[in-house]
């Protein structure tokens, strides 16, 4: 069976799964990985691991343990990167572009420029393309990205006042839905389940498998239930204790028993 690790290459972003090349890996490793783009340097998110089955393709492989100087290499390179957004804004405002530049990149090798801009409409960017490479002396791939994506590159704290969900985990593969929210008990007003981008909030998702599972085991709201205490009534839930609230019938009422101690009777 194969060896695998999860690896990605920015904050929040897809995680990658790569053949170890015989490194027993952590989590949080630096580690320099083969990609599509020449060697980048990511952090590993899931540390060695069998996989279920044969994967599709062939894997690409770890390459090594990111060295003091690959790590060096990879702060130059964000300064440098830091330095050519302000390029970029300067002269997308010369050329009257009508973009939000949003996120420079300068890949591992410095061979080029990855730039992210956000846009209402699609703006022909060639022109720009050119300018940039001009200025930069390097080749420029200019690529477009959504609300979502831009305040996952931009960084923040979220309404919660921690940082932004889009950059403290890994990315998630199901979309975000209105369904999680009800089914978290959220207010439906826009302003508690939309994030900074206007798009429903990360933390939907990320809380949805925990809050699914409570309901899935908790007897529901208004049934009789047998406790070590009595028999009462569910009244309500504290998910993130895994205890429900139940109204005994002696008349004590708003007592917390864990969902395992409850048993729905007829």
């Amino acid at each position: 069976m194969s060896v695998a690790v999860g690896v990605v290459f920015s904050p929040g972003g897809k995680v990658y799964t790569f053949d170890p090349g015989g490194l027993d890996l952590a989590w949080n490793e630096r580690v320099v990985c083969q990609t599509s783009r020449g060697h980048e340097l990511g952090r590993v998110v899931k540390a060695n691991h069998e996989l279920g089955g044969e994967p599709a393709a062939p894997l690409k492989r770890v390459v090594r343990r990111a060295t003091e100087v690959d790590k060096e290499t990879w702060t130059a390179n964000r300064e440098e990167a830091r330095r050519a957004l302000r390029v970029f804004r300067e002269v997308a405002r010369e050329q009257g572009a009508v973009l939000k530049p949003v996120a420079a990149e300068l890949v591992f090798d410095g061979s080029r420029f990855v730039f992210s801009y956000e846009a209402d409409a699609r703006p022909d960017v060639s022109r720009l393309q050119v300018a940039l490479r001009e200025r930069l002396h390097r080749r420029v791939e200019l690529r477009s990205v959504g609300p979502r994506e831009c305040a996952r590159l931009c960084g923040d704290h979220g309404l919660c006042g921690g940082m932004m969900c889009s950059r403290r985990y890994p990315s998630h593969e199901q979309p975000i839905t209105l369904r999680m929210a009800k089914e978290q008990d959220m207010s439906m007003s826009s302003g508690r389940i939309t994030g900074l981008c206007g798009r429903l909030r990360c933390c939907l998702a990320f809380e949805h498998p925990l809050y699914k599972s409570f309901r899935d085991r908790a007897p529901r709201v208004g049934r009789r239930v047998q406790t070590p205490s009595g028999t009462g009534v569910v009244t309500g839930y504290k998910v993130l204790e895994d205890l429900c609230t139940v109204s005994l019938e002696e008349g004590e009422a708003g007592i917390d028993v864990a969902i395992d101690d409850c048993r729905e009777v007829a």
